[in-house]
């Protein structure tokens, strides 16, 4: 699957570059309010739109990766909590156990001393 997506976004990064490719020598008039109307060629244009596309997609994208990592890094301490807990209580349980065969011991030689 990753491959396909990879193929898919070389292809379109082409057509882009294609379609830039044959559109240029065409003037096109843009305006943009804070600075006055500006004639581009209409080529440029569209690689620029489509360069400029690809950083918002990007960005978006490393968005919801930052918020996954961020999200898996809480679950990862969680289960090293939990773990932690888990080894704390077998710790106590395996010192239990060694405090009653000391004293099973200790009541076996007090029994048979009598």
């Amino acid at each position: 699957m990753k491959k396909l997506w990879l193929i898919l976004g070389i292809l379109i990064f082409l057509d882009t570059i294609y379609f830039s490719y044959v559109n240029m020598g065409q003037p096109v008039v843009a305006k943009y309010p804070p600075i006055m109307e500006f004639q581009w060629d209409i080529g440029i244009a569209y690689l620029a739109m489509a360069l400029y596309g690809a950083l918002g997609g990007f960005l978006l994208s490393y968005y919801s990766i930052l918020g996954l990592r961020e999200q898996l890094k809480k679950k990862s301490r969680n289960v090293e909590k939990s773990s932690i807990v888990a080894e704390e209580s077998s710790d106590r349980v395996k010192t239990l156990e060694a405090k009653i065969n000391t004293l099973e011991v200790a009541l076996r030689e007090a029994l048979t001393k009598k």
